[in-house]
């Protein structure tokens, strides 16, 4: 005798929660592995040494300009002689007013003193942005192949011919 179809639904149901949880229990499996920085400098250790170094730098970086910045600053004292020499008043000005005023002066001042660019430093920008964007297609094509868990997923290579 077979089962009812209320019966059958039901069973069928069943097996797809099951295999519903199955899944969801691989996929949060997979996430905890592929999430777990152990396991991740074990996997992979030049990827995260090297993600590792290049925020260090970055840091390193950005401490450098931020003092670089301060000491190029010039004083508030040499932007008064500035408003001075140009028959200006300070005091009359309100405080944020004033502290706006030594800005923009510091703003306009270090324009007038930045060097213009010359074409030689734009042929050095462009060939350094299609340097990176070479190595960051490089970097992306072989991170494709060591993350490639099955050899199915890995691209299929291109062999271009030349037109005859």
């Amino acid at each position: 005798m077979g089962e009812s179809p209320s019966a059958r639904t039901q069973r069928e149901l069943g097996e797809l929660r099951g295999s519903i949880d199955r899944d969801v229990d691989a996929f949060v499996g997979r996430a905890k592995a592929d999430l777990d920085p152990a396991a991740l400098v074990r996997r992979q250790p030049l990827a995260v040494f090297g993600t590792l170094g290049s925020g260090v730098a970055l840091g390193a970086a950005a401490v450098v300009k931020r003092v670089r910045d301060r000491r190029r600053r010039r004083p508030d004292t040499e932007i008064e002689r500035v408003i001075q020499d140009l028959g200006g008043n300070l005091t009359k000005l309100p405080g944020r007013a004033r502290k706006r005023l030594r800005e923009q002066l510091r703003a306009e001042i270090s324009d007038v003193d930045k060097p213009k660019r010359t074409a030689t430093e734009a042929v050095w920008g462009v060939g350094l942005a299609a340097l990176t964007a070479g190595a960051t297609e490089l970097a992306r094509s072989l991170a494709g192949r060591f993350a490639a868990d099955d050899p199915e997923q890995l691209p299929k290579e291109k062999h271009e011919r030349s037109p005859r």
